[in-house]
């Protein structure tokens, strides 16, 4: 198995902006190490993981995405540190503060969050309808062939766990510096420490037990990315084909338990501290140590492939896909329609400049000809990718365009098999419970198919009172004469199961219920 290979640089749709901190945000980090170093231990602020940021922005160095994003995070809850009693006498908070970039940080971070949303927002067109996403097609990752990325979801809350037995606490509550603490030592320690999936933690090495042999198939897949949002720990997983099974299978009822280490954490090759705290795996469970709703069930996310198979698929899922493949549809159209129609802009345009009348020099006129014919060759080259994509874009709405009509057919399909399905159980009940007779049924059918237009056609039977139209002399009330005997009954009881197409032994309770006399004179008892 090759090695996970981690690219840390930042992603393509985020290219344009600057992760550089402002000289003010440098500043104010070099003041509070300064300030800080000043202080008797009593009064120092700011965490490891606070003390490493501020070592990072007054060295200059430039910030990942989501460091940013943490950044604003920090500074949005603790501007009310602000009004401390301390902070005119550069207590605590003022050091924590300063120590994250200041008032120039918090402004830096606030533009580079409201620019990285605007990407986000122009490269989500199509993102809600992708599945899972292969990892070789990601720049970041290169990983073993075969895991497939799925949904991400909370595997930790903040806040205290609590016993299911006693209600008391268990452990240390769950913070944001121990999670930031986690998502820090993870970014560091990925390659050497990788945050494997497991099934009921049997991977674990506090379980106990033997080690479970490969072949009980317990590793699920592998996280790939780890976040700190507002709300808890975010993990977005890698299914190998068995972890892929277990989530599609478990239909929603599955949840994480992650494993994690809340204190000092040291390397295990060579003994140094690498932090306070590390996520060691995540486990898959129906029974998750946070309580249910404070984290989120673990599922994949909705595939545009699961139109091929929508044999498996109710229908109120084949509407929902068949809404998202419409509006998906109407958008690849406008689509072709804004490239054809700039395409044909720019046609416009060189047809303009080819024909303004030029008052030149000859060495003035050939160079305008070599500027000319070097637009009208970057302009058919532009062209030309244009029409790729517009066949691109045309064969992508015609494919789609089939699977919507084979959609629309199966969703008529199943609502016909559904409204038959209903009809013949409405008239076997009333069948069964003697409202109506064997000869009755096809009339009861149609008042069943007319009974939103005539409900009184339909009230007619279903209002009769149980037994009234049971043909007692056809299933061996005696009313011919005939002798009740073992095999006259046997014969009444086949001969119910016939005509109302149930099974001997529905039949023979059906019998001993409407004849218990017969019943009791044939059997005994």
């Amino acid at each position: 198995m090759a090695k996970i290979k981690i690219k840390l640089q930042v992603p393509d749709k985020y290219s344009h902006i600057s992760f550089q901190p402002p000289k003010g945000a440098q500043e104010a980090a070099k003041r509070a190490l300064e300030v800080r170093a000043t202080k008797p231990p009593s009064q120092r602020g700011m965490t490891a993981v606070g003390i490493a940021r501020a070592r990072d922005l007054a060295n200059g160095r430039a910030m990942s995405p989501d460091t940013v994003q943490r950044m604003l995070a920090y500074f949005t809850r603790h501007e009310v540190d602000k009004k401390g009693s301390t902070w005119n006498q550069q207590g605590k908070g003022w050091q924590a503060w300063m120590g994250w970039g200041g008032d120039a940080g918090f402004a830096w971070a606030r533009k580079v969050v409201k620019q990285m949303d605007a990407a986000d927002n122009k490269a989500q067109t199509l993102r809600a309808y992708g599945e899972a996403i292969q990892l070789s097609a990601l720049p970041e990752y290169d990983v073993p062939e075969g895991l497939t990325i799925g949904k991400p979801f909370k595997t930790l809350a903040l806040g205290q766990v609590s016993s299911r037995m006693n209600g008391e606490s268990i452990g240390q509550a769950i913070d944001e510096d121990m999670l930031e603490e986690m998502v820090r030592v993870y970014n560091a320690r990925r390659l050497a420490d990788p945050v494997i999936i497991d099934w009921q933690h049997a991977t674990s090495p506090f379980q106990g037990g033997s080690i479970a042999p490969p072949e009980s198939g317990n590793a699920l897949g592998m996280i790939i990315d780890l976040e700190l949002r507002e709300d808890g720990l975010y993990a977005t997983p890698a299914y190998n084909e068995r972890g892929l099974e277990v989530v599609k299978n478990a239909g929603g009822i599955l949840w994480s338990s992650p494993e994690f280490l809340a204190g000092e954490v040291f390397d295990r090759s060579g003994g140094q501290k690498i932090g306070d705290a590390q996520l060691l795996a995540i486990t898959l469970t129906p029974r998750p140590a946070q309580s249910h709703d404070r984290i989120d069930r673990v599922t994949l996310n909705e595939r545009l492939e699961e139109m091929d198979n929508i044999e498996s698929m109710s229908v109120e899922e084949l509407k929902a896909a068949l809404a998202a493949k419409h509006e998906m549809v109407l958008e690849l159209e406008q689509k072709i329609k804004d490239m054809q129609a700039e395409s044909e802009a720019a046609l416009a345009t060189e047809d303009e400049s080819e024909s303004e009348p030029q008052a030149m020099t000859q060495e003035e006129a050939d160079q305008k000809i070599k500027e000319i014919k070097a637009q009208m060759s970057l302009s058919e080259s532009g062209r030309n990718l244009t029409l790729q994509k517009h066949r691109e874009l045309e064969v992508k709405v015609i494919k789609l365009g089939e699977q919507l009509a084979a959609s629309s057919a199966r969703i008529e399909m199943l609502e016909a098999e559904k409204r038959q399905i209903e009809k013949t159980q409405a008239v076997r009940e009333l069948l069964e419970s003697g409202r109506i007779t064997p000869a009755e049924e096809a009339v009861v059918a149609k008042a069943f198919e007319l009974r939103e237009v005539q409900p009184e056609f339909w009230q007619m039977f279903t209002e009769r009172s149980p037994s009234s139209s049971i043909p007692l002399g056809q299933i061996g009330h005696g009313a011919s004469g005939q002798e009740i005997t073992k095999a006259t009954v046997h014969e009444a009881i086949k001969a119910l199961a016939t005509q109302k197409s149930i099974t001997y032994s529905e039949a023979l309770t059906m019998y001993r219920t409407t004849n218990p006399d017969n019943y009791a004179q044939a059997f005994g008892g």
